[in-house]
C-alpha cells in the first residue's frame, strides 16, 4: 500500500515547474512582479510599477524563452504562483559555460518557507543540464537575499557603490556573487 503525504505537508510544499511560455501563467506572473516591486525587492524596478511596464517585461521574457536564451522556473502552491527565478544563458562563444541568475522573486505571502532556496536548487540542476558550470548574479548590497545566496554556496566577488537607485530615490551598492557548479 502506497501512503500519500499528509495533507498539511503537501499544501506547504511548493511544486517547482519550468515554464516554456509566460502566457500560461501571465496574470500570476504580473501579480508576483507587482508584489515584489511593492515590497522593495532588488529586481531592477522602482515602485510604483506601471501596468504597461510589467506587461512589457514579461513580453521580453517570453521572447527570450522562445529564442532559447532564458529558462523560467515557477513555484506553485496550488494554483498560486509563490515565486519564480530565471536563468539567462550566455550567448557569447567564450561564455557558453556560464549563465546569469535573474529575478529571484518570492511573493510576500509565501516568504520564509524555503521557496527561494528550492527555486535556486532547481535552477542549479537546470543549469547543469544546459552545461552551464558558472552561475553569476547580483543584488543590492546588504539585501536580505544575500543571506540566501550565501547559504546556496554563492561566493561574493565584489561590490560596486551607488549602482542602483531604490524606490526612495536613494543610491545603493550592488554585490556580485558567483558559484562554480
Amino acid at each position: 500500500m502506497i501512503k500519500s503525504a499528509p495533507l498539511s505537508d503537501s499544501i506547504l510544499a511548493p511544486i517547482i515547474i519550468r515554464l516554456d511560455s509566460t502566457n500560461t501563467k501571465h496574470d500570476g506572473l504580473i501579480h508576483l512582479l507587482h508584489d515584489c516591486v511593492k515590497s522593495n525587492a532588488s529586481i531592477g524596478f522602482i515602485a510604483p510599477l506601471e501596468e504597461n511596464e510589467a506587461e512589457q517585461y514579461w513580453q521580453n521574457v517570453e521572447a527570450d524563452l522562445t529564442a532559447g536564451h532564458r529558462l523560467l522556473l515557477v513555484a506553485l502552491e496550488g494554483e498560486n504562483i509563490a515565486g519564480s527565478v530565471q536563468l539567462s544563458l550566455c550567448k557569447k562563444k567564450n561564455g557558453l559555460h556560464r549563465a546569469d541568475v535573474e529575478k529571484l522573486m518570492v511573493h510576500t505571502t509565501y516568504r520564509q518557507r524555503g521557496i527561494g532556496r528550492k527555486l535556486m536548487n532547481e535552477l542549479e540542476h537546470l543549469a547543469r543540464q544546459h552545461q552551464r558550470h558558472l552561475l553569476v548574479l547580483d543584488t543590492r548590497t546588504n539585501d536580505p537575499a544575500s543571506t540566501l545566496y550565501r547559504k546556496c554556496g554563492f561566493i561574493e566577488a565584489g561590490q560596486i557603490p551607488n549602482f542602483v537607485i531604490d524606490s526612495n530615490g536613494e543610491f545603493s551598492g550592488t554585490t556580485y556573487f558567483y558559484k562554480l557548479i
